[in-house]
C-alpha cells in the first residue's frame, strides 16, 4: 500500500484569498505523497499572490529560501542572461559559433548558429566523451578543458528533424562563447551571480560557493520498481505516483527514449565513474547531490535557485523585462531578443513531440488543434506560458498575457514525469484564479459605473 502524510505535512508561507484553491493543491500533493519538500512562488500583474513552502515529513529546517537544483528551467535562467549580453552588441544570435569560438568549426561545425544551439538544433544535442565533473569548475573552463572537448566533437542528426533536445551540451557550448565574448572573460556562473543575485537580489547561482552549498537540500527519487508499483496502487489507498499504470507506462517510455535510447547508440556517460546499469531513482540523488556537481558550472542544467527567485524573475519576463520594483534586468530590445523568432518543430528525443522554441531559447507553450497524447500531457494548462521546466519538478515560466511569474522547485524528483505534472495542474489553478480575478474587477468596475451614470 501507499502511504499518507497528512499528519505529518507542514506549510510555511502566504498567499492571497484568491488563491486559497492553489494553497490547496499544493498541500494535497503533500498529504498524498507525491511530494516531499517543495516551495512555489507566483506573482500576477507584478504583485506576489503566492509565496509557500512545504514538508511531507515535517521538516521545519526546510524554508522559501533554501537552495535546490533546479536542472532544466536553468535554461530559462540562462536565455536570459544570453539575450542580455546580446542587447549589449557582444553576440549576435544570427552568428556562428564558430565566429566567437573558432575551433568549434571543426568536424563540419562552422556552419551552426547561435540560435541553432538554443533551438536545440545544432546536431550536438551529446558529447562522444565521457567528462571528469571537475572540468566544469570555473578555473577549468577558464583553461579550455570542456571547450576542447566540445570543438574536437561532431555532429549528429535524428532522421526526420533537426531539434533533438539539449541536455547539458547547448549550456557548454554557449559558455565557452560567453567567456570569449565578454570584455572581463567572465563564465556564465560569474555572470548571473553578478547580473541576477548581486545587482537585483535573485537568490540564483550557477557554481555554489560554500555558503551556498550549506543551504542547499538533498535531492531524492524513488527507485523505478517502486515507482511502478506505486502507479498500480489507486490514489484513494495512498499512491505516490500521479498517474495510472498505462500513462505511467508511456512516461516511463518517454524518459528511456530521451536518456536510455541515447547510450544504446553509442554515446558514453555524461561523467566518467557514472554507472549507465544504475536505476535512475539511485542514480540521479547520488550524481546530483554530489559537491562536484553542485561547484561545477553546467548552464542548462544546474542552477540552484529558490522558487521564490524563480517566480519573482519570471515575473519580471511577464511585465516585459522589469521587476515589480521597477529595476531592469531585461531592456525592452533585450526582451525582444529572447522572445523573437519561434519556430515550431518535432523533437526526436521527446516522442516526436512539438517545441516552439525562440532564438533566445525559450519555448512557446501553446495548444494546437491536433495535439498527440505527449503534447497534451506536457502542455495541458500552459497554454500562454513561455519558458520551460526541469528534469524531476522544477518549473520557471511567464504568461504575458495574464502577467503571470510562476516559479516551482524541490527536492523530491519524479524524474520519469519530463512534463512536471504536478506544477503544470498548478499553473493551470493559477490561471483559473487570475482570470476570476480580472473578471471580478471587471464587474466591480462596471458596477462602479452604473452607479455614477445613476
Amino acid at each position: 500500500m501507499g502511504a499518507s502524510f497528512s499528519k505529518t505535512t507542514v506549510i510555511g508561507g502566504t498567499y492571497d484569498k484568491e488563491y486559497e484553491s492553489v494553497k490547496s493543491m499544493f498541500r494535497k500533493n503533500f498529504e498524498n505523497g507525491l511530494e516531499r519538500d517543495a516551495q512555489l512562488c507566483v506573482y500576477v500583474e507584478g504583485r506576489k499572490v503566492v509565496d509557500l513552502w512545504g514538508s511531507a515529513e515535517g521538516d521545519l529546517t526546510y524554508t522559501g529560501d533554501s537552495l535546490q537544483c533546479v536542472f532544466s528551467s536553468s535554461k530559462a535562467i540562462t536565455a536570459i542572461a544570453i539575450a542580455s549580453i546580446a542587447d549589449k552588441g557582444l553576440l549576435s544570435y544570427s552568428n556562428t559559433i564558430a565566429s566567437y569560438f573558432p575551433e568549434f568549426g571543426a568536424n563540419s561545425k562552422d556552419t551552426v548558429k547561435l540560435e541553432d544551439i538554443l533551438r536545440h538544433e545544432s546536431g550536438v544535442a551529446n558529447l562522444h566523451t565521457s567528462l571528469n565533473p571537475r572540468d566544469l569548475y570555473v578555473e577549468e573552463i577558464h583553461k579550455g578543458t570542456v571547450g576542447k572537448l566540445i570543438a574536437s566533437d561532431h555532429q549528429v542528426f535524428p532522421e526526420h528533424t533537426p531539434r533533438e533536445y539539449h541536455n547539458l551540451t547547448g549550456g557548454w557550448i554557449m559558455n565557452e562563447v560567453v567567456r570569449r565574448v565578454t570584455p572581463d572573460k567572465i563564465t556564465l556562473g560569474g555572470y548571473i551571480r553578478r547580473e541576477l543575485h548581486e545587482k537585483h537580489g535573485l537568490d540564483i547561482h550557477l557554481g555554489l560557493t560554500d555558503k551556498e552549498l550549506e543551504r542547499t537540500r538533498q535531492l531524492h527519487a524513488m527507485p523505478s520498481t517502486q515507482a511502478l508499483l506505486h502507479s498500480i496502487i489507486p490514489n484513494a489507498f495512498g499512491s505516490q505516483v500521479e498517474h495510472n499504470v498505462l500513462v505511467f507506462s508511456k512516461m516511463l517510455d518517454s524518459f528511456k527514449r530521451k536518456f536510455i535510447e541515447v547510450e544504446k547508440r553509442g554515446i558514453p556517460p555524461v561523467f566518467t565513474g557514472m554507472d549507465q546499469g544504475l536505476d535512475p531513482g539511485h542514480m540521479m540523488p547520488l550524481m546530483f547531490n554530489s559537491e562536484e556537481w553542485r561547484r561545477g558550472e553546467h548552464p542548462t542544467g544546474n542552477v540552484h535557485a529558490s522558487a521564490r527567485a524563480l517566480g519573482k524573475l519570471a515575473s519580471a519576463m511577464a511585465e516585459g523585462g522589469k521587476t515589480v520594483e521597477g529595476q531592469e534586468i531585461l531592456t525592452t530590445s533585450a526582451w525582444e531578443l529572447l522572445h523573437g523568432n519561434p519556430v515550431v518543430r518535432q523533437d526526436a528525443s521527446m516522442n516526436g513531440c512539438r517545441t516552439e522554441f525562440t532564438q533566445g531559447g525559450v519555448n512557446l507553450f501553446k495548444d494546437y488543434e491536433d495535439d498527440k497524447f505527449g503534447e497534451r500531457i506536457l502542455k495541458s494548462g500552459r497554454d500562454g506560458f513561455i519558458g520551460w521546466l526541469g528534469i524531476g519538478g522544477s518549473v520557471m515560466q511567464w504568461h504575458p498575457a495574464l502577467r503571470i511569474g510562476f516559479g516551482y522547485a524541490c527536492t523530491y524528483l519524479t524524474w520519469w514525469d519530463l512534463a512536471n505534472v504536478k506544477a503544470r495542474k498548478l499553473q493551470k489553478e493559477v490561471k483559473a484564479c487570475a482570470k476570476n480575478r480580472q473578471q471580478t474587477k471587471i464587474d466591480e468596475n462596471s458596477n462602479t459605473s452604473t452607479l455614477v451614470d445613476k
